[in-house]
């Protein structure tokens, strides 16, 4: 009798190939829910991912004609030794444009290009015991006489770029930057609340989520 009830039911061959996603996938799936982005890696080409991801967002509160003052706060958590210079200054714009509020954390490190990224944010904040680094950065040149001039003349430019946003952002005067950009300007969590690199310290965690 019991061979009467046995029965199969044929499983199509995707769906039985198919795999529960990864719990890095999944993990990431709910932070791009709750609007949060890490930079937790160098800064390079791969920044302009997150250009593309704010750019969504924006999109998706303009699409729900949802105001700004009622948009969900979009939340980078910084901790990065800085990188290519030409690309913070660009994901800094885009920080800077964007409608709906971007609120940026320095998480541990905030270095020489990361510190950018960190003042850019509508509001600011750092972690206890998290360090930011001020400086005029680092670069290599290589080439012909005529290419080391022009790459010498470029990168100062840049520098000035770097050194003019940084004191239109930040509680840092002009004489205090020149004395200071020659060095490893590295500032604790309560410097950087006191030149104005951060509006707030963190005190609860709830103010992550």
């Amino acid at each position: 009798m019991a061979d009467l009830f046995s029965f199969s039911v044929p499983v199509d061959n995707d769906l039985a190939n198919m795999q529960l996603p990864s719990p890095e996938l999944l993990n990431q799936y709910r932070l791009t829910d709750r609007r949060i982005i890490y930079i937790d890696y160098e800064i390079d080409l791969s920044i302009l991912e997150v250009q593309k991801q704010i750019i969504l967002f924006n999109q998706e509160d303009d699409d729900h004609d949802i105001p700004i003052e009622k948009r969900t706060p979009i939340k980078i958590l910084i901790d990065s030794p800085g990188g290519y210079l030409a690309e913070t200054m660009s994901l800094a714009a885009v920080i800077e444009m964007s409608k709906t509020p971007i609120w940026t954390f320095n998480m541990v490190e905030a270095f020489s290009g990361a510190s950018i990224l960190l003042i850019s944010g509508h509001r600011k904040f750092a972690m206890p015991y998290s360090v930011a680094l001020v400086h005029t950065g680092s670069g290599g040149m290589s080439g012909t006489h005529e290419q080391v001039v022009a790459q010498t003349r470029q990168y100062e430019k840049e520098v000035k770029v770097m050194g003019d946003y940084i004191i239109n952002h930040t509680n840092i005067d002009q004489k205090t930057y020149n004395k200071k950009k020659k060095d490893e300007w590295y500032l604790t969590a309560e410097e950087q609340l006191q030149y104005g690199l951060v509006d707030e310290i963190i005190t609860n965690i709830f103010d992550l989520l």
